[in-house]
């Protein structure tokens, strides 16, 4: 798309943006931003007249049909399995996401996560703050020695796989499709799930892979070894969590995406203290959503100048 007068680019919700970001922005189009979240009817009325919407969390489905003049949704995430991208196609809608923007912070969350569990952390925390400092309660293990089984090889599970290396732990994988890594075994699911002593997952929802872990998977893992989630909530069936849980065929979790994505104070799963869970914040550091705005104008600018990237449809 090149040429022609500016278009219409709005910014559909709050959306943090360093001035700089703003008038890189603003150089690329006539800027209209929101600072609140729409319901449906907002957001129409919103999107109706702008060529490019940038999309956080804000829904875009119920838009496609009545947004004619929009010629891009820029989404302000990795995922978009929540749009319907064919349909947007259909309507000769781009769809471009943001590869690679929290790839540190997701990683290094998930040992945090798994320090977490394996340090009891958390629980000896609370504890102190309650007054009780007898340290037989909180003692915990190491991860020197243990293997860590990563499932999704992307650029953040690759990473996990170099900071283990770090740890001192033995990494095995599985991927859909076999990469080569320097000290990385590929291995079946099944076996995975049988040698590792923590299992992390870092793979993408679709058909096949949504309720990938569920009663049968942690029938195979050890009883002492810990699940990782800072993926997707539904990889994991959340009722076969709790019954691994109470049964002890697993020894505890770290979760930052669960299914349902909040949980009743009531759940079962927040009464173990061998569960650490995340209210989906492993990407939210200020580099990683400073990087993520960063990618977005630079896929706007590439759109504009017709020569679209991170095209998702």
């Amino acid at each position: 798309m090149k040429g022609g007068n500016k278009m219409k680019i709005v910014v559909m919700e709050k959306i943090e943006m360093s001035n700089e970001q703003i008038n890189r922005l603003k150089r690329l189009g006539d800027v209209t931003s929101y600072h609140d979240s729409p319901n449906t009817e907002q957001a129409i009325e919103r999107a109706k007249d702008a060529g490019i919407i940038i999309v956080d969390w804000a829904e875009v489905n119920p838009l496609l049909g009545h947004i004619p003049k929009t010629k891009l949704i820029a989404l302000m995430s990795t995922g978009y399995a929540w749009v319907d991208t064919k349909k947007a196609r259909s309507l000769d809608i781009a769809v471009t996401n943001i590869p690679g923007y929290a790839t540190e912070a997701v990683a290094e969350h998930a040992f945090g996560l798994m320090v977490s569990v394996f340090k009891h952390i958390v629980k000896a925390d609370k504890g102190v703050k309650k007054g009780e400092w007898e340290k037989s309660r909180f003692k915990g293990s190491e991860l020197k020695g243990k293997t860590l089984g990563i499932i999704g090889l992307g650029r953040i599970g690759s990473r996990v796989a170099e900071i283990a290396k770090g740890f001192g732990m033995e990494v095995i994988a599985n991927n859909t499709n076999p990469k080569s890594i320097p000290g990385v075994e590929m291995v079946e699911l099944s076996e995975l799930l049988k040698r590792s002593d923590v299992v992390t997952l870092h793979c993408d929802l679709n058909p096949t892979s949504e309720g990938l872990i569920g009663e049968d998977q942690f029938n195979l893992m050890k009883s002492s070894a810990t699940l990782i989630n800072t993926s997707i909530g539904k990889l994991v069936d959340t009722e076969a969590l709790v019954k691994a849980l109470k049964e002890k065929k697993i020894a505890g979790a770290g979760i930052d995406r669960i299914e349902p994505e909040k949980l009743d104070n009531s759940h079962p799963l927040l009464q173990f203290d061998n569960v650490v869970i995340t209210p989906h914040i492993a990407f939210n550091t200020s580099e990683a959503l400073s990087r993520r705005v960063d990618i977005c104008i630079d896929n706007i600018e590439a759109f504009i100048k017709g020569k679209p990237q991170n095209v998702v449809n």
